[in-house]
């Protein structure tokens, strides 16, 4: 999280707007989010997620095509 969001009028209560890093596989930052969030239900990591498994891709097995009649 960045930071919470100064607004003119306040919000309903319990909910708050917050400034993100969206955070990429690796683990660095790649979009800037802002989020309406109701703050009981932000949960706050206390180690960052592991990074995604990445499955290994089965290339497609071609077949020979004849073309016409």
């Amino acid at each position: 999280m960045i930071r919470v969001c100064d607004l003119l009028s306040p919000p309903p209560y319990g909910w708050e707007w917050i400034d993100i890093y969206q955070l990429g596989a690796n683990g660095s930052a790649v979009a800037r989010r802002e989020l309406f969030v109701m703050l009981s239900g932000v949960r706050l990591l206390t180690e960052p997620p592991s990074p995604a498994l990445t499955r290994r891709r089965t290339p497609i097995r071609r077949m020979p095509v004849r073309a016409g009649g």
